[in-house]
């Protein structure tokens, strides 16, 4: 019989979210499906994306701007993305870890977006694309460019 248990997931100072999770039988692991990114983790993956490579949490801290994050909060992230299932990490040298993203950015992207437009606009893309339009100041050249896009073939 399979338990039911929560995940604890701390995302800010003082703001705990518990979600339901599952426990993997081979690595007695607790995973979570379809997880969004917190801003704070989404700057981290724009960081691993920028990279485009392995790298440790040294080189993504150095590409942070000023003020930049401890190494022990990035390090932190990055055990936080792992467990989302959204990076995976190697073995360096030492007790070194590699991390790299296991979604590229247009995959996420995609996700995030395909997701805004079930849960807010039924599903329906013309509802999605209307309430853009509606909301954005566009300029005539940029309805332009949408009308041309739209007309284009795949």
């Amino acid at each position: 019989m399979r338990q039911k248990i929560l995940l604890k997931v701390s995302l800010i100072k003082n703001l705990v979210i518990y979600l339901p999770a599952k426990t993997n039988r081979k690595t007695k692991m607790t995973t979570q499906k379809n997880y969004t990114l917190t801003k704070a983790e989404l700057q981290a993956m724009e960081i691993l994306w920028s990279i485009g490579k392995a790298c440790d949490v040294h080189e993504v801290v150095e590409r942070y701007a000023e003020p930049r994050p401890a190494y022990t909060t990035v390090s932190t992230f990055m055990k936080i993305l792992s467990t989302k299932g959204f990076v995976d990490f190697k073995k360096g040298q030492g007790k070194q870890h590699l991390y790299f993203p296991l979604i590229s950015k247009d995959e996420y992207t995609s996700r995030v977006m395909r997701d805004v437009k079930n849960n807010f606009f039924g599903g329906s893309v013309s509802s999605f694309l209307s309430f853009f339009l509606k909301e954005e100041n566009l300029s005539q050249k940029e309805l332009e460019e949408l009308i041309t896009k739209v007309q284009a073939p795949l």
